[in-house]
């Protein structure tokens, strides 16, 4: 019985993103690599020099931006193709997306992940009299 029951959720969970956001569309790329940076400790920054490569089946013009803030950081005219070096230099995870700069609307995403060596576990240190 236990085992129906995982195997269940374990189906269900795998079809969610495909319930949530419809299926995905190969065509349309975005990819940042790499795309998990660590950093030694929990709460410092992470560097590293990420590369962010996007293809499109149509030429048309295209915008990559900071999903977060939105900022513009570099936009391509009539290019089906294009590439951004950037450099992450971060203490959280941050998304971009690819959209067409013609109409605004958001063609792909992709995140650089932040993951640590060592997690902050700090004792608490109480008061003692003797």
């Amino acid at each position: 019985m236990y085992f129906k029951t995982l195997l269940l959720l374990l189906c269900v969970l795998s079809m969610t993103p495909l319930l949530v956001y419809g299926e995905p569309d190969e065509r349309n790329k975005l990819v940042a690599v790499p795309d998990t940076c660590v950093a030694l400790r929990e709460g410092r920054n992470c560097y590293a020099d990420v590369i962010i490569n996007w293809q499109q089946p149509e030429i048309g013009n295209y915008c990559l931006r900071d999903a977060t803030s939105k900022h513009i950081m570099q936009c391509w005219l009539k290019q089906q193709a294009g590439q951004f070096n950037y450099a992450f230099d971060s203490v959280e995870t941050i998304a971009f997306e690819l959209i067409n700069s013609d109409n605004g609307k958001i063609i792909a995403t992709t995140q650089v992940q932040l993951q640590w060596v060592y997690q902050n576990r700090q004792k608490k240190r109480r008061w003692r009299l003797f």
